[in-house]
């Protein structure tokens, strides 16, 4: 073997040392992924998403574990051979659960199925106690199923119609429940509610009598909203109605008082300019009211002397 061809074939070794090197050396971890790096089988650090580094930092201060928190996802570097990688999907995974039969707090019966949406945020704690996405749903089954159920029980039959105090009694619940899943499995709910209520068929009849009192009652809230806006509104014209007429009227009186004084007044102006002409207009009315008329009088009354003096 001459010596060029063993140069090169120390060469080939050695770049193929280097590939191997290189790639026990980097990993990737995607944006839908968390990862635990395992030093000689010992948990050495996770990387995670920024948004839930306080839940594993929460998580690992509850179980008293020293554990590097790394945020940076896409490719990290590890010791080659003495590093393994465990990567688990952080998509969001929904429960459902089976169906079962509770009583309420007013001792009615009614059938429900519960869902919720949950992911994993920490894959240390999530690898040592549960190890695959498959078996969260034992724990979702031994932890939050009767949990919900016994919120459930908390609430009285009518309630479970309010969906606004269903959703206030499990988010409490909620909250509950992610410190103790969070701190034991490294899984977080994102989302939990009753997936689907059946009433037993002796319920029925009560259902349905309480949606007619339910539907009458509004109407009947409706309709006295509208006749009291019905009331307001007639109420308001009336008054618009009446201002507006005093308006009216006030203005009238106002615009005849000025007409009579400017008549008053070019009345007397007239008669300061032509007091003659006022007597004989005087006289001519006098004459239009004798007319067909006998009027019996002696000299020495005053009107005939004011009618022969003009």
């Amino acid at each position: 073997m001459t010596k060029s061809i063993r140069n090169t074939i120390i060469a080939g070794v050695l770049i193929l040392i280097a590939i191997i090197l290189l790639g026990n050396s980097t990993y990737i971890v995607r944006e839908d992924e968390v990862a635990v790096v395992n030093h000689m089988g010992r948990v050495d650090r996770v990387v995670v998403s920024p948004m839930d580094q306080e839940l594993v930092e929460a998580g690992f201060s509850h179980r008293n574990l020293s554990v590097d928190i790394t945020t940076g996802r896409g490719l990290n570097f590890k010791v080659p051979f003495l590093e393994t990688i465990d990567k688990f999907s952080a998509k969001y995974h929904t429960y459902r659960s089976e169906s079962a039969t509770i009583n309420t707090f007013d001792s009615r019966r009614i059938d429900l199925s519960i869902f919720a949406q949950y992911r994993v945020v920490n894959p240390a704690l999530f690898r040592m106690s549960i190890g695959r996405i498959e078996g969260s749903s034992s724990v979702m089954d031994d932890r939050v199923y009767p949990a919900v159920i016994q919120t459930a029980n908390t609430l009285a039959f009518n309630e479970f119609f309010d969906k606004t105090k269903v959703t206030e009694a499990l988010d409490s619940k909620k909250d509950q429940l992610n410190e103790d899943l969070i701190s034991q499995f490294g899984l977080y709910i994102v989302d939990i509610g009753i997936y689907r209520k059946n009433f037993p068929q002796a319920n029925i009849a009560s259902i349905e009598e309480k949606m007619t009192q339910e539907i009458q009652k509004e109407s009947e809230k409706l309709r006295a909203e509208g006749d009291s806006l019905l009331a307001k509104s007639k109420a308001e014209t009336d008054r618009i109605k009446e201002e507006t007429v005093a308006t009216a009227v006030e203005e009238a009186a106002i615009i005849r008082a000025e007409a009579d004084a400017q008549v008053a007044r070019i009345y007397e102006e007239s008669l300061k300019l032509d007091l003659e002409f006022y007597s004989f207009i005087q006289r001519m009315e006098t004459y239009k009211n004798l007319k067909d008329t006998t009027v019996f009088m002696d000299q020495s009354n005053e009107f005939m002397g004011y009618i022969n003096k003009h």
